[in-house]
């Protein structure tokens, strides 16, 4: 009968005698996971029995395989030991499985990718430094930014000791993960324009993250006038909760250039989320078009020029925008880059004279 299989025999009670026993597979799913040792033992086998072999197959790169597979396991429990995030470690493990299918992503695409010409299936075991090198080679051909993937491949590549993998550069680069999200004053004002002319709404709640101290989309269109402190001029918001972690409240400041210009009653801004990132989408095409393709969460967009114009106009006082912004120094550092030394030195200059 299809959808059934036989799995052996068993002895019929009121008889004693050997009867054939047949079960759905939903049966045998839930026999394994009542015996998670022998499920882990035939994962074993089949992760060996593949590295033995000369040529591998696509199931290499299921989701749940893969993390088994001994390099990556291992390379996974040296991350989560160095407290990398979840996030990042997914990310890692996700590039390297995109490097050896030779997986990459179609210029102007999210989701759609190509194979590179010839590059057959790699397993991860066997992955060189040669591959890798090809690998963000043929990223630098489309016209792809290779930062995340050197940084993945010369990791996993260490962590396996293969002989030249610092031959990758890993270095997190002066200018800084997102520092090419950077646009001028004129351009942001420009955006703000051109949201005041076709949706109000959007243009406070847009104006609101960037002044305020970089608000992320759900803190900023959840925020009341019930938490402005008329006094000090500064709001308290509710960022969401992190897997695991309780929301947090944070208190951002409102410059005096907006004050008069964000509601002091009920909620402060009355848009959809869906809308808000469509209107800005339209936005960014118009002004930015160059960027466009590198905004992937649109009211995100507005965190980053907080951070890249605060840290400018503060002499790259790292501690200040971490504290008005809410991110570590070492973030800020990853992901706009460290102070160059022409600023290091002027501002050193200025405070030298004052010890």
């Amino acid at each position: 009968m299809i959808g059934y299989v036989t799995i052996g025999q068993k002895k019929e009670k009121a008889t004693g005698k050997r009867i054939q026993v047949k079960v759905t597979p939903e049966a045998i799913t839930m026999w394994f996971k009542r015996h998670p040792d022998v499920r882990r033992k035939l994962k074993l086998e089949i992760v060996e029995e593949e590295l033995s072999k000369d040529t591998i197959s696509e199931t290499v790169f299921e989701n749940g395989f893969f993390k088994e597979l001994p390099s990556i396991k291992n390379w996974i429990l040296e991350l989560s030991g160095r407290e990398a995030k979840e996030e990042t470690i997914r990310s890692f493990v996700n590039d390297i499985k995109r490097v050896c299918k030779g997986e990459i992503r179609k210029k102007g695409t999210k989701r759609e990718y190509e194979i590179i010409d010839g590059w057959g299936l790699k397993h991860p075991d066997g992955l060189t430094l040669e591959d890798a090198l090809t690998y963000i080679s043929e990223l630098r051909k489309r016209g792809h930014k290779t930062r995340q993937y050197r940084l993945s491949l010369r990791n996993f590549l260490q962590s396996r000791n293969v002989k030249g993998w610092f031959k990758i550069s890993g270095a997190t680069e002066e200018t800084g993960k997102y520092a090419h999200l950077y646009i001028s004053k004129e351009k942001i004002y420009a955006i703000f324009d051109w949201l005041k002319q076709v949706n109000y709404q959007a243009y406070l709640a847009s104006k609101f993250a960037y002044k305020c101290g970089g608000v992320r989309i759900t803190a900023t269109l959840t925020v009341h006038a019930k938490r402005i402190n008329f006094e000090d001029h500064t709001i308290r918001v509710v960022e969401k909760a992190t897997k695991g972690k309780p929301k947090r409240i944070q208190e951002k400041l409102i410059p005096h250039d907006f004050w008069d210009e964000i509601p002091k009653e009920g909620k402060l801004f009355d848009i959809k989320p869906q809308e808000l990132n469509n209107l800005l989408r339209t936005a960014y095409k118009e002004i930015i078009p160059e960027l466009v393709e590198e905004i992937p969460q649109p009211f995100h967009f507005w965190r980053h020029q907080f951070a890249q114009h605060m840290l400018r106009e503060a002499g790259w006082n790292y501690g200040l925008v971490a504290r008005l912004g809410h991110w570590t120094v070492a973030t800020l550092e990853r992901y706009y880059g460290k102070m160059d030394r022409k600023t290091a030195f002027e501002c050193g200059i200025k405070c030298l004279t004052k010890i």
